[in-house]
């Protein structure tokens, strides 16, 4: 066996096996600092709008995460992400996020917020950095 089929085997392992487990310590990671955030909880006197709100930023981290998974990893393990990829990266996680987020909560975070477009953008980006600066604890 070569050198270089040795190499794309381990990258195959660390891709299949390893990052999926990553994933999961920093999904988790992140779900409880949005939790923990105080920023949920001074904004938001009413229980139930916070719950709706929390519930709306896991459908965007999740929806970050999934086009983490699907596309951009491929992208980066084969050096092929570029700005237009990035910019595709994220109109998917846009997407998967207006999918994924009720009507009901787009007219409360229009209402609480003034556009649900603009919050939404926000925090794919916030979700994008969060996700790449979280360093999952191994369990």
């Amino acid at each position: 066996m070569e050198f270089s089929e040795l190499l794309n085997y381990c990258l195959y392992i660390v891709l299949t096996v390893i990052l999926p487990v990553a994933a999961k310590y920093a999904v988790d990671f992140i779900k409880a600092k949005i939790k923990e955030s105080n920023i949920i909880a001074d904004a938001m006197k009413n229980e139930e709008l916070s719950k709706i709100i929390e519930g709306a930023l896991y459908d965007v981290m999740d929806a970050v995460l999934y086009v983490n998974q699907v596309y951009t990893d491929s992208l980066k393990a084969s050096g092929q992400f570029d700005k237009a990829a990035q910019k595709e990266a994220f109109n998917l996680a846009y997407v998967e996020a207006m999918n994924m987020i009720s009507d009901t909560t787009k007219n409360v975070i229009e209402q609480l917020y003034g556009s649900f477009d603009k919050w939404l953008k926000l925090k794919i980006e916030s979700s994008v950095n969060m996700a790449k600066n979280s360093k999952p604890i191994a369990g």
